[in-house]
């Protein structure tokens, strides 16, 4: 078992410091997701906790295809742009 020891900054002012034991897979998995990301070890973990902690994208099947909903604030995409991505693939 691994010990990391990382700070979550709350807010400007504040840093809050603890200590996790964490099991050897999941340190692993921490450490390639930082490195991969040229993230600090506790910004890394900061995020995988956000991530699995966000609520879910709903999927359901309409008329045969598997769709979701988009937020509101999402870009749109012409159909220009997707053409132009197909005429780039070999």
């Amino acid at each position: 078992m691994q010990k990391l020891i990382f700070c979550i900054i709350s807010n400007i002012l504040h840093q809050m410091r603890t200590t996790l034991n964490l099991e050897d897979d999941a340190f692993a998995a921490a450490q390639a997701y930082a490195s991969a990301r040229a993230l600090k070890l506790g910004q890394a973990v900061s995020e995988l906790i956000r991530a699995s902690s966000a609520p879910k994208q709903i999927l359901k099947k309409e008329s045969g295809v598997w769709v979701f909903e988009l937020p509101a604030n999402a870009p749109r995409i012409k159909a220009s742009q997707i053409k132009d991505l197909q005429d780039e693939i070999p």
